[in-house]
């Protein structure tokens, strides 16, 4: 071979080499990427403050930054019902063809989503196996990667829960501003890897976060309805699945009987809550916007179990009412007593100081029993504590699994045989969370 051909050689294994590294890297480089441009711009759009104006009231006369408009139009009256300016139909992205739902809706599926007329899922999950009994939706922001990557490592791993009665999936909206393209790519590609995203086409916004919630008890009531349970938790709560799971395999336990309540909606009841008035205030609501003084009795949204009775009552109590954007008081408040939906008190979660105290070693993992520690937990906690709830599963030791390519991100966690887990849930002891 003449030095002219060899040369050759080397510049194309040169550039193959080169192609294979991009093709590989690309999606993290990305995911960098986004978070860099996040980082250095400050933009928050998934976790937007509430605007504070005295003029905001319902959702039809809310304030400019909730809402997506198509540059060249000119915002027409509040009160045009055709308008639905916190959903993408206007905007410039219009709905991804890559990226859109391949999953047929269900013939008895509405599009619309409380005063949202056109309502779709950019990304959409196909509905549940029979063998789900609990559907658990975590309440997820767009760039919250590390969050969700955290949970899938943990309390939601694949290589556990696929051999268990649960299904987890995570809710987030839509994406907007000069880098909704290459996030909306993100989203896309991570959905691609884990297949658990499912997303609605309102703005990802703090104020729209009662869409969230009301998208949580749609997908359910129209997807999983022949599921046991609901449970509604946000991406920074850690959630004891493996008590949950023995909660569903033990007759012997008065859980499990509570968890079978037709009108079960378990949470830890938040009483006697005055309305904050201050424009200092982050959760401020206007007398437009709520009259009393203090809310119904209500659960706060990070942790709610609900059953499909009280699912299909709220869905369609919530797609009837005017929008108010505190979700949890509207939703299990003040819908709630209109449907005569009642709550079951939690008597058992980890406040901070419990759950340091349990990493610390001043407490045993069941004592007493939990379902879900408060918000905040920190990721060395939940890694700690998970590890805790599989020391406790593998007593004897079980096989550790083979991966799949879709639970790659999931390494560390033994597979729990489904035959096995009356005998797993068994090995705990008792108490209501």
């Amino acid at each position: 071979m003449d030095k002219r051909s060899l040369c050759m050689l080397i510049i194309c294994i040169n550039l193959c080499l080169v192609i294979w590294l991009v093709s590989v890297q690309q999606s993290p480089m990305l995911e960098a990427e986004i978070i860099a441009d996040f980082s250095g711009s400050g933009g928050s759009s998934s976790t937007a403050q509430p605007p504070t104006s005295a003029k905001s009231g319902l959702r039809r006369s809310r304030s400019q930054p909730n809402q997506i408009h198509q540059p060249s139009r000119t915002p027409s009256n509040s009160n045009d019902s055709s308008l639905v300016s916190n959903t993408f139909d206007n905007h410039p992205m219009g709905t991804p063809p890559t990226l859109a739902s391949q999953t047929p809706t269900p013939p008895q599926s509405s599009m619309h989503l409380m005063d949202l007329p056109n309502f779709v899922y950019l990304i959409d999950q196909p509905a549940c196996d029979k063998g789900v009994r609990a559907l658990i939706l975590v309440h997820s922001a767009v760039r919250n990667i590390e969050k969700r990557r955290l949970i899938r490592e943990t309390w939601a791993n694949r290589s556990y829960i696929d051999q268990t009665p649960l299904k987890v999936y995570f809710l987030v909206g839509g994406v907007s501003g000069s880098r909704s393209g290459k996030w909306q790519q993100f989203l896309g590609r991570e959905n691609h890897l884990h297949g658990d995203l499912i997303q609605g086409n309102f703005k990802d916004a703090y104020r729209n976060m009662t869409y969230k919630h009301v998208m949580a008890l749609k997908w359910f009531n129209e997807k999983c309805a022949h599921a046991q349970l609901l449970v509604k938790v946000d991406d920074d709560v850690f959630m004891n699945t493996p008590q949950l799971v023995k909660y569903l395999a033990t007759p012997s336990l008065p859980e499990y009987s509570m968890l079978r309540d037709p009108n079960l909606m378990l949470c830890r009841a938040v009483r006697y809550s005055r309305v904050k008035r201050s424009y200092r205030s982050k959760w401020r609501v206007t007398y437009k916007e709520y009259r009393n003084r203090f809310y119904p009795e209500y659960c706060p949204g990070m942790a709610i179990v609900y059953a499909p009775e009280v699912v299909r009552r709220l869905y369609e109590a919530a797609q009837k009412s005017k929008y108010f954007w505190v979700d949890d008081v509207l939703i299990t408040g003040i819908l709630a007593e209109e449907t005569g939906s009642k709550i079951t008190p939690l008597k058992h979660y980890l406040e901070q100081k419990d759950v340091r105290n349990l990493v610390g070693g001043g407490a045993d993992l069941e004592d007493p029993p939990f379902l879900f520690t408060n918000h905040a937990i920190k990721p060395d906690e939940s890694m700690t504590i998970w590890q805790m709830s599989l020391d406790r599963i593998q007593r004897p030791l079980l096989t550790q699994p083979a991966y799949s390519s879709a639970t790659s991100a999931s390494r560390s966690a033994p597979v729990v045989p489904s035959a096995n887990i009356s005998e797993v849930a068994q090995t705990t002891s008792t108490g209501l969370s």
